[in-house]
């Protein structure tokens, strides 16, 4: 199923709901006693959308905002453009097309955007499960944590129950890391536990160094 299968149903008549569908309106002007007796369900985060769906958007979202590197790497490897930088680019088309300065993104866009959210919050829950399991590992207990976190207790540990499963829940391989920037004097930042090197940067070589003297 492609991105476009996906928000199909949005294009469908807006003026007759589907068959079974329940009718919104009435359903607001009716009071519901079963959901005032039935319990709280707190979600912490969206659920997980299919890998395969994630990477569909991505591939629909690129081509359409990347620039500079993103859109080289895409052209040449295609390599997805950093998710997080995708929804911000459908993002800001909103906010233009909102001040008159250019056209609202299309819905299969936003659809897009919003199944790329899925991938990015199941990444950070997944992220902060396997870090409240560390933190406990290394011996903090939840009331320090709960301190760290701003939370109680009690909070911190309905969340770290709610977390727990996502680890378990399919996800998408992670987007592309932005491409490193140049440190001080041009050179890209070393990665940690690599040795220094001598060699220079290309602003750092003279005409000496290339065998070019210009002296006589």
């Amino acid at each position: 199923m492609t991105v476009r299968d996906r928000i199909s149903p949005i294009r469908t008549s807006k003026c007759s709901p589907p068959p079974g569908a329940p009718d919104w309106a009435d359903h607001e002007q009716r009071p519901s006693n079963a959901d005032a007796a039935s319990p709280a369900v707190v979600s912490v985060g969206l659920p997980a959308p299919a890998p395969r769906s994630v990477q569909q958007a991505r591939a629909f979202l690129t081509p359409r905002h990347a620039t500079g590197v993103d859109e080289f790497l895409w052209q040449s490897r295609e390599r997805p453009m950093p998710d997080r930088d995708a929804i911000g680019a459908v993002l800001d088309a909103g906010d233009r097309a909102q001040h008159g300065n250019g056209d609202s993104p299309e819905q299969v866009e936003v659809a897009a955007a919003l199944l790329v959210l899925g991938a990015v919050r199941l990444d950070l829950d997944q992220t902060e499960a396997r870090l409240l399991s560390t933190a406990q590992a290394a011996g903090l207990s939840f009331e320090q944590i709960a301190a760290v976190l701003g939370l109680g207790v009690e909070e911190t540990e309905e969340r770290y129950r709610q977390l727990k499963p996502r680890l378990d829940e399919p996800a998408a391989a992670p987007s592309p890391a932005p491409p490193p920037r140049a440190g001080a004097c041009g050179r890209s930042p070393r990665r940690p536990g690599t040795p220094p090197t001598d060699q220079p940067t290309w602003d750092e070589l003279d005409d000496e160094d290339w065998g070019n003297s210009t002296e006589e």
